[in-house]
């Protein structure tokens, strides 16, 4: 599939998800959960942290919390000036390190390996 090719599949899921069409939401977590769990691998990676498998799992839930959070608003923030998954990446890796800050600075810390 081509760049362009997939561009538009990846703006009709967000167009579909926007729309609150049925099973949009389910499809765009089925579409980026691999993209969403490569970023929190890696961003945990860089920083030298361990996750054990309930931290990573809770990490994700948080990040697709926060992109539907507020009838879905950083989704609706997307322009269009980089792929969508492009722009994903970016925020998911900044709701990552801002969970990671957040939860160095409390009590309820993740759970390293």
């Amino acid at each position: 599939m081509s760049a362009n090719a997939t561009n538009h599949v990846d703006n009709t899921l967000l167009e579909r998800c926007l729309n609150r069409q049925h099973r949009a939401w389910e499809d765009f977590v089925d579409r980026f959960l691999g993209l969403v769990l490569h970023v929190i691998d890696h961003t945990v990676c860089k920083r030298e942290i361990r996750l054990q498998a309930e931290a990573r799992n809770a990490l994700c839930e948080r990040v697709f919390a926060a992109l539907a959070h507020d009838q879905f608003r950083l989704l609706r923030e997307y322009k269009a000036h980089s792929s969508l998954t492009t722009y994903l990446s970016v925020v998911v890796r900044r709701i990552v390190v801002r969970s990671l800050l957040n939860q160095s600075h409390s009590s309820e810390r993740v759970t390293f390996g």
